[in-house]
């Protein structure tokens, strides 16, 4: 077999970027809340394969060069059997989230 197409290479570091361990596979962004601020966001997602859920909690970064989404944690996402435990753990980790109505 010959080398991995870049897109394979871009997709699988997505994998990497937001599941345990490195995980490869398709992931779904399935919801993305922000906070009343408008600089913090949690995105709650799915993976396909085995339908584990999970959820990352951003800050915008808006310094002139960069003006992009970044992590609040660089541990990786922890995975949930469901949507309700992400939401559920996203509400115990995340103060803002909390004063959502």
């Amino acid at each position: 077999m010959g080398k991995p197409s870049l897109l394979k290479k871009l997709w699988r570091s997505l994998g990497d970027f937001f599941l345990v361990g490195g995980t490869h596979g398709t992931v779904r962004l399935l919801k993305t809340t922000y906070a009343p601020d408008g600089k913090h966001r949690v995105c709650f997602f799915r993976r396909d394969e085995d339908g584990v859920c999970g959820f990352r909690e951003e800050y915008f970064d808006d310094k002139i060069l960069e003006m992009n989404w970044l992590p609040v944690s660089a541990k990786p996402a922890e995975e949930y059997p469901d949507m309700d435990s992400a939401a559920a753990a996203a509400k115990a980790e995340i103060v803002w989230f909390n004063l959502l109505p």
